[in-house]
C-alpha cells in the first residue's frame, strides 16, 4: 500500500510539474521572442528615421523639386512591400518617390491628409496611418525640408507584424500583437494583420487577465500565453503569445507516458518485494533474533545458525565469528582499560606527590587546566585561583613575550627554559622550566616541571663576580710592575738629584726654587707608590704584609676619633664592640686603612648626615654558609660590619663595587680604588668580604677577618740604618737600562763597586771574572734566564753568596713563573735608596766571610 500511495502521489506530482515546466517554457519562449522581435523593428525603425533625415538634408534634394525625372530614391525592410519614400510639396502633391505611381494615376495623393499640415511644419512619427496610395494602415515618419516641402516615409504596419511573425513564430507559431503605447490601438497582428491593423483594443476580445503568469486571450478570445517587450524609440507594444492548450497538451502526454512507466516499475517492485521477503528478509529476521539472543546473553561465544539461501546461511556463519572477534576484542580492550587506569592513578600520583611545581596548560590558548601540590604552595595561591590564569600570569612582568613552550614553533620538548616567575607574595624567582607536549582531557597541553634555580643562580653570580675580581686583579698586578720600573726610576733620580742640590739650596736661594720642584717630585712619586700599593693590595699581591697579632675591638676604638673628625658634625658614629674579642693576624695599618676607606665611602653616600654604625663579633663559617658565598672558608672568624643609611647601591652597581677604577663619584673626585683596596687587604689576610645594599635603603659592608690561635703578639724593632759600603764588590742583574743605572749610581754612591749586567749570560762572564762579588742583586723575571736560576747556577761555584731579589710582578705571578726559594729577601719595585741601601747593609752584616772564588786561568 505503501507503495502505491508513493507512486500515485508521485505520478501527480510528476503531472503537476510537468505542465508547470510546458507552461513556463511556453512563457519563456515567448518572452524571447517579443524581446527579438521588439529590437528587430526599434531596429527597422531606427532606420527608417535616419533615412527620412538624411533624405530631408541631402544637398541634391532641391533638384528633385525642379526636375522630377531626376528622382532616384529607393526603400526597402528587407521585403518587397515594407512601404516607401515620397518627397512631398507642401500641397501634399508627390515630387518623387521610391515607389513611383503607374501611369494615369495623379500624383496629388496626400493633398488631403489629415496628417500634411502638421508635417509641414515639424517632423512627424505617427501610427497608425492611412496610406492614401496603398489603402493600408502604415507608420509615418516626416521630416521638413525648408522652403520646399517635406520627406514621408510610410512603414507597411501588416508586413511589420508578418515579418516578425515569420523570423520568430518558431515551432510554437507563436502570435505577435505590436500595440501602441498606452495599449489601446492594436497596430499590427501576425497572422492576419490586415484584418487586425488599425482595430481598437476594445473592439476585440484580446486581454492580458494577469501581467506576471503572462496569460491571456487574443483578439480572437484564444487562451494564450503572452510574453512582453517595448520597441526603443517607440514606446510600441509586442506581445508575442504562445498556444496554451498546444503547450499543456505535451505535458498531459508526458505525464501519461510517465504514469505508465511508475505503474510498470511499482508493479515489478511489488514482485521482487514479495521475492525479498521470502527468500531475504524472513531468514534475516530470523538471523537478527539469533544474533539478539547471544548479546542479550552476553555469550558471545556462540555459532548463529540460519536456514534460507546460501549467502543469507555465509552472513550467519560470517555473524558467528564477528560475535567472536567482538568478544575477544571487548576482553582485551576491558584489560587495556584496566593498565590505562592504573597508568593514570600512578601518574595522577606522581604528578601530586612530585617536589617540582608542576603545571599543565593549553598549547594554544595557555589556559592553565591542571596544578599539582607542590605549584599550589610554590605560587601561594588556591588551586582554583591557578586554574582561572594563564601560563603568562606566572611570569615576571619583565619578561618581554610568551617563553617559547607557549607558542605554535615549539619543540616537543623543551629543556631548561630559563624564566623569572612571580608568586602571589610579589617574590620573583629564577626558574628553569622544562615543558613537553602531551594531550590531557581530549586537548593538546604542554606540562610544565619547574625548578626554583634562585639560590643557584645567585651563587652562579658570585661565583662570575669573584673570577671577575680575580682576572681585574692580576691585570691590576701586571700593570703596577710596569709602572713599579718607571717609578723608581723617576724617584731616584729626583730623590739623588734633591740630596745633591741640597748644600747649594742651603747656601744659595737661587738652587732654593729647583730644589723645591725636586722634593716635590719625590712627593709625587711617593703618592704614584702608595696607588701602586692600593694596586697590589687589590691584587692581594702586596708582598711586605707587617700582620701582628691583634684586637679587632681596640682598632676600631683607636680609630674612634680619627673617624669622627673625618665623618663630620651631621654623622653620628655608633660602635658596637662585642664583648669576647677573638684575636686575629693582619697588618694594623691595613686594617685602619679598610676602616677609613669605609668610613670615608660612607659619609660620601650620607650628603645629608645620617647614621655610620661599626659592629664586631666573634662568628663561625659553617659549609652552609661557605656554600652560598664563592671565596668564603669555614672557621672561625672576627666579623667586621660596617653600616650606613646613605643613598645605597643599585644591583647593577653593586655587582661591580669591588672592581678596580669603578666609581659613582663624579669625575676627578674619586680614584675607585676604595672598595677594591678592601677587598685585597681582606681577602690576601684570608678573609672574605661582602656587600648588601638596596637603593634608598643604605649599605653593609660585612669583613671576615680569620681568627689565630697565636697569642703572642711580636715585638716591634726599630727601624736598620744603612752604613756606607766599604767596596764590597756588588753584581746588579737589571734588564730594564734606566733601572739600571739609577741603580748602579746608588750603590756607587754609598761606597760599593757595581759590576752592572742586562743578561743572565752576562752577568755570569763577570762572575767568572771577578771571584770578590760579595753579593747578587738580580731581578726576578729576566729575559734569558730567571733570576733564582742564576742564583743557583752561581751557588755551584759560590755556595755562600747572598742574594736579593727585586720584582713588580705579583706573587700569584711569580708563583707560576719562577720559583724563589724560601727565606729569600725579596724587595717590591719600587725600592727607595733607602730602602735599598739598609737591606743591602743587613744582607752583608748577616752573611759570614767567605774565601775568595776560584780565579779564572
Amino acid at each position: 500500500m505503501l507503495f502505491v500511495v508513493t507512486a500515485g502521489a508521485g505520478i501527480c506530482a510528476g503531472w503537476v510539474q510537468a505542465r508547470h515546466d510546458a507552461v513556463s517554457a511556453a512563457r519563456a519562449d515567448a518572452s524571447t521572442a517579443a524581446r527579438l522581435a521588439a529590437r528587430q523593428i526599434g531596429e527597422h525603425l531606427a532606420v527608417v528615421r535616419g533615412t527620412v533625415e538624411s533624405v530631408a538634408s541631402s544637398a541634391g534634394v532641391a533638384q528633385v523639386f525642379a526636375d522630377p525625372s531626376a528622382c532616384r530614391l529607393a526603400f526597402s525592410l528587407g521585403g518587397a512591400d515594407d512601404g516607401h519614400l515620397d518627397v512631398l510639396r507642401p500641397d501634399g502633391t508627390v515630387a518623387c518617390s521610391s515607389r513611383p505611381p503607374p501611369d494615369g494615376q495623379p500624383a496629388n495623393a496626400y493633398t488631403k491628409a489629415s496628417w500634411l499640415p502638421d508635417a509641414v511644419r515639424t517632423p512627424q512619427a505617427v501610427a497608425p496611418v492611412r496610406d492614401d496610395r496603398t489603402g493600408r494602415p502604415a507608420f509615418l515618419v516626416t521630416a521638413v525640408i525648408p522652403g520646399l516641402g517635406l520627406v514621408a516615409a510610410f512603414v507597411d504596419l501588416t508586413a511589420l507584424g508578418a515579418a516578425a511573425g515569420n523570423l520568430f513564430g518558431g515551432p510554437r507559431h507563436l502570435e505577435f500583437v505590436i500595440t501602441t503605447e498606452d495599449g489601446s490601438i492594436v497596430l499590427t497582428r501576425w497572422p492576419d494583420g490586415s484584418r487586425w491593423a488599425g482595430t481598437p483594443v476594445r473592439d476585440s476580445r484580446f486581454a492580458m487577465a494577469d501581467v506576471d503568469s503572462g496569460a491571456g486571450v487574443d483578439v480572437t478570445g484564444l487562451p494564450r500565453l503572452y510574453g512582453r517587450t517595448a520597441v526603443e524609440g517607440a514606446g510600441w507594444q509586442v506581445l508575442a503569445g504562445a498556444d496554451r492548450s498546444a503547450a499543456l497538451a505535451g505535458a498531459d502526454r508526458l505525464a501519461r507516458r510517465q504514469a505508465l512507466i511508475v505503474a510498470l516499475g511499482l508493479l515489478a517492485g511489488l514482485l521482487a518485494t514479495m521475492v525479498v521477503q521470502r527468500h531475504v528478509t524472513a531468514p534475516i529476521g530470523r538471523l537478527r533474533t539469533a544474533v539478539r539472543t547471544a548479546t542479550t546473553s552476553g555469550n558471545l561465544d556462540t555459532t548463529v545458525t540460519v536456514s534460507g539461501p546460501r549467502e543469507v546461511a555465509e552472513l550467519g556463519e560470517d555473524f558467528t565469528t564477528l560475535l567472536a572477534t567482538v568478544d575477544r576484542e571487548l576482553r582485551e580492550r576491558r584489560r587495556a582499560e584496566a593498565v590505562a587506569q592504573e597508568h593514570e592513578r600512578n601518574y595522577r600520583q606522581m604528578f601530586d606527590a612530585s617536589p617540582n611545581p608542576v603545571v599543565v596548560f593549553d598549547a594554544g590558548t595557555l589556559d592553565i587546566v591542571a596544578a599539582n601540590a607542590a605549584a599550589v604552595a610554590y605560587y601561594g595561591r588556591p588551586e582554583d585561583a591557578l586554574l582561572t590564569m594563564t601560563y603568562t600570569g606566572l611570569l615576571a612582568a619583565e619578561e618581554p613575550t610568551v617563553p617559547a613552550a607557549g607558542t605554535a614553533a615549539a619543540e616537543p620538548v623543551e629543556r631548561d627554559q630559563p624564566q623569572r616567575h612571580l608568586k602571589h607574595d610579589g617574590t620573583i624567582t629564577e626558574t628553569s622550566v622544562t615543558t613537553y607536549l602531551t594531550s590531557f582531557a581530549g586537548r593538546k597541553v604542554r606540562c610544565a616541571v619547574i625548578t626554583d634555580v634562585t639560590e643557584r643562580e645567585h651563587l652562579q653570580r658570585r661565583l662570575r663576580q669573584s673570577d671577575r675580581l680575580e682576572s681585574l686583579g692580576q691585570l691590576a698586578a701586571g700593570v703596577a710592575h710596569d709602572f713599579n720600573n718607571l717609578l723608581g726610576i723617576i724617584n731616584g733620580y729626583a730623590g739623588m738629584a734633591a740630596a745633591d742640590l741640597e748644600p747649594a739650596a742651603a747656601a744659595d736661594p737661587a738652587w732654593r726654587t729647583l730644589h723645591a720642584d725636586l722634593t716635590e717630585i719625590v712627593a709625587a712619586g711617593d703618592r704614584a707608590t702608595a696607588l701602586t700599593r692600593q694596586l697590589l693590595s687589590f691584587a692581594r699581591a702586596d708582598p711586605a704584609p707587617e700582620t701582628r697579632v691583634l684586637d679587632l675591638n681596640t682598632i676600631v676604638a683607636d680609630l674612634g676619633t680619627l673617624l669622627r673628625r673625618a665623618l663630620g658634625e651631621d654623622i653620628t658614629l655608633i660602635t658596637d664592640l662585642t664583648a669576647q674579642p677573638w684575636p686575629i693576624s693582619a697588618d694594623p695599618g691595613r686594617l685602619e686603612q679598610v676602616l677609613v676607606n669605609l668610613a670615608v665611602n660612607a659619609r660620601d653616600a650620607m650628603p645629608g648626615g645620617g647614621v655610620l654604625t661599626i659592629e664586631t663579633a666573634p662568628v663561625t663559617v659553617d659549609e652552609h654558609y661557605a656554600a652560598q658565598h664563592p671565596g668564603a672558608r669555614t672557621g672561625r672568624y672576627m666579623r667586621l660590619r660596617v653600616s650606613d643609611t646613605g643613598t645605597g647601591m643599585d644591583r647593577a652597581t653593586l655587582e661591580r663595587a669591588f672592581e678596580p677604577f669603578f666609581t659613582t663619584k663624579p669625575k676627578g673626585h674619586g680614584t675607585g680604588l676604595g672598595l677594591a683596596t678592601i677587598y685585597g687587604i681582606v681577602t690576601q689576610a684570608g678573609g672574605h668580604a661582602q656587600i648588601y645594599s638596596e637603593p634608598g635603603h643604605g649599605t653593609t659592608i660585612i669583613t671576615l677577618l680569620p681568627v689565630t690561635d697565636d697569642l703572642t703578639e711580636p715585638d716591634a724593632t726599630p727601624a736598620e740604618q744603612h752604613r756606607p759600603g766599604a767596596g764590597e764588590t756588588i753584581l746588579l742583574v737589571e734588564d730594564d737600562d734606566n733601572l739600571r743605572a739609577i741603580t748602579e749610581r746608588v750603590l756607587h754612591n754609598a761606597g760599593y763597586t757595581v759590576l752592572s749586567a742586562a743578561t743572565v749570560t752576562d752577568a755570569q762572564q763577570l762572575a767568572t771574572v771577578d771571584p770578590d762579588i760579595a753579593l747578587l742583586l738580580t731581578d726576578v723575571i729576566l729575559p734569558d734566564m730567571h733570576g733564582p736560576a742564576l742564583a743557583a747556577a752561581l751557588h755551584r761555584a759560590r755556595p755562600g753568596l747572598p742574594v736579593i731579589y727585586l720584582s713588580g710582578y705579583t706573587e700569584t705571578i711569580l708563583a707560576s713563573r719562577s720559583a724563589i726559594p724560601a727565606g729569600a729577601t725579596l724587595l717590591t719595585k719600587p725600592v727607595s735608596a733607602h730602602q735599598l741601601l739598609r737591606t743591602v747593609t743587613r744582607v752583608l752584616d748577616h752573611t759570614p766571610a767567605q774565601a775568595p772564588g776560584p780565579r779564572p786561568h
